[in-house]
């Protein structure tokens, strides 16, 4: 197997893998999916009752800020469940194997106090020890809306899971492949309809023919080349193949965690899966 980073950002991730089959590659998909420990927001708890008072600008009376809102708190706590709480590797490495045990949880809250009339924001909810690393990465997700006497008072916990738990603990996103593609585009009337779509300094002469080897720029072809669907003479001039053990895989994080440490994990956690299995099948031999 041969394995190359070809792009590796904050929040994106893009690796070539050569030598390999399309049941591996499809394993690190849905173990990025589902084995990535990261922190969530596990435990809601919402004040009930009296928030502050405030004066009433119209009768210049004084009232109370009440803990309410347009929304159920079962609504409320289910949007700040699925916001994303920073995950870095000290993170890891302390609790990372805590997912199945309360006792060894990591101690991390967090508050919300917003009075209306207002809209709250994630970026509204604040670590209560004050660490800069923990305050999340997403700050414009609309929460809800306060109106004029309405306030809340949130306190929140985080807690270590991963996603075969539930999706709030997905960190990764839209982790995707294809094999990679080859177009060979021959001579003809057709060829012209192809080159004006896709530059032809792309493509290699070889004999005859012009070949577009790079994976990564002939899937972007052939994205483009759509707008032939219907031109004959185009299609007949392209031909194209994929071949079965080279893939590009690709995929995004939620903020939550770094696309380099997410792809980590997830290479461990797909390793230590296949060795459970290995081990189970040795023991019933």
């Amino acid at each position: 197997m041969k394995v190359k980073i070809l792009e590796m950002e904050d929040n994106y991730a893009q690796v070539e893998f050569k030598d390999v089959d399309y049941s591996f590659v499809n394993s690190v998909r849905r173990s990025l999916i589902s084995m990535v420990p990261c922190l969530a927001l596990h435990e809601i708890d919402f004040h009930m009752g009296s928030l502050g008072s405030y004066v009433d600008e119209e009768s210049g009376d004084e009232k109370e800020y009440e803990s309410i809102s347009a929304m159920f708190n079962e609504i409320v706590a289910h949007r700040v469940g699925m916001l994303p709480i920073p995950t870095d590797d000290k993170t890891l490495e302390a609790f990372g194997d805590s997912i199945d045990d309360d006792s060894k949880q990591p101690d991390i809250m967090y508050s919300l106090h917003k009075q209306g009339p207002c809209t709250v924001y994630s970026g509204d909810l604040e670590p209560v020890s004050g660490d800069d690393s923990l305050i999340i990465p997403e700050t414009n997700v609309p929460i809800l809306k306060l109106a004029e006497g309405q306030a809340i008072l949130v306190y929140a916990k985080a807690r270590m899971g991963n996603a075969k738990m539930h999706t709030k603990w997905q960190c990764v996103v839209a982790p995707r492949f294809y094999q990679a593609p080859s177009i060979c585009v021959s001579s003809g009337k057709g060829s012209k309809a192809v080159f004006d779509i896709v530059d032809k300094k792309k493509f290699k002469k070889k004999g005859s023919t012009h070949v577009l080897d790079d994976p990564r720029e002939a899937h972007k072809a052939l994205n483009e080349l759509e707008k032939l669907w219907n031109d004959k003479e185009a299609k007949e001039s392209m031909k194209v193949t994929t071949k079965k053990d080279h893939f590009i895989f690709e995929f995004e994080t939620n903020g939550a965690m770094k696309a380099k440490l997410a792809l980590e994990q997830a290479l461990k956690a797909l390793d230590g899966h296949c060795s459970k299995f290995a081990s189970a099948i040795d023991a019933t031999a």
